[in-house]
């Protein structure tokens, strides 16, 4: 009881009110909610504030109490003895409350470590979808190049056979390049799950095989009315 005699004064000493401040700054001032509701951290400030408060009541009031008689003098000893228990259970609040912010650290730590996480994904994903949009747009340009002539190709042609064949070997040749392209960019947008990207891709790569398709067709007609 000796370290309880020594703080009859009535006032927590600094280490108490340190707690009490930590406490009421973990938001304990402004609890409104229902307890069930409550963090760990906010509800060991809490207990941790009403432990305080009570054991502050319970010092100051024995350190008013007036002890002139044997009644008196038990009421002291009772008194001084719910201090000591008081103090105890105060021990234990500040304790909890110790572990509640070491928690809330943890937590603190955990999210700052997901978010760093976050940030080298986005930077990873958005320098990948980046690369291909740029082989996409790549591609579009080629398919311009090539789409056009094959476009172009007429139903009928009065030039001499020997003389559209070259073309449009050379046409089908740039194709079957630009296609092969096409389709490694799309199965590569598609493993990375980028969907707009792999669409995007696959429609190229569909207006690439219809105009095959133009060119193929062309070059049976040819071969077909190629003099013997």
């Amino acid at each position: 009881m000796g370290a309880v005699a020594g703080r009859l004064g009535g006032r927590a000493g600094p280490p108490f009110g340190r707690a009490v401040t930590l406490a009421r700054a973990a938001g304990y001032e402004t609890l409104a909610m229902s307890k069930n509701n409550e963090s760990p951290l906010l509800a060991a400030a809490r207990a941790l504030s009403d432990d305080l408060e009570r054991f502050a009541a319970l010092s100051a009031e024995l350190g008013r109490l007036v002890i002139n008689s044997d009644k008196t003098l038990q009421r002291a000893r009772r008194s001084l003895l719910e201090c000591s228990e008081h103090e105890t259970k105060l021990s234990e609040s500040l304790r909890g409350f110790a572990h509640a912010m070491q928690a809330m650290q943890e937590t603190q730590h955990r999210c700052m470590e997901q978010t760093t996480a976050a940030t080298e994904r986005v930077r990873q994903r958005q320098e990948q979808r980046a690369q291909l949009q740029e082989r996409l747009q790549v591609l579009s340009q080629k398919a311009r190049e090539v789409n056009g002539p094959a476009l172009d190709l007429p139903e009928s042609s009065d030039a001499a056979p020997s003389d559209v064949l070259g073309p449009l070997h050379e046409i089908a040749r740039r194709l079957e390049l630009v296609i092969a392209e096409a389709a490694e960019v799309s199965e590569l947008a598609r493993n990375d799950d980028w969907v707009d990207v792999e669409r995007d891709t696959h429609s190229l790569e569909q207006q690439l095989l219809a105009a095959k398709n133009r060119v193929q067709l062309g070059l049976r007609k040819l071969a077909r009315d190629a003099p013997s």
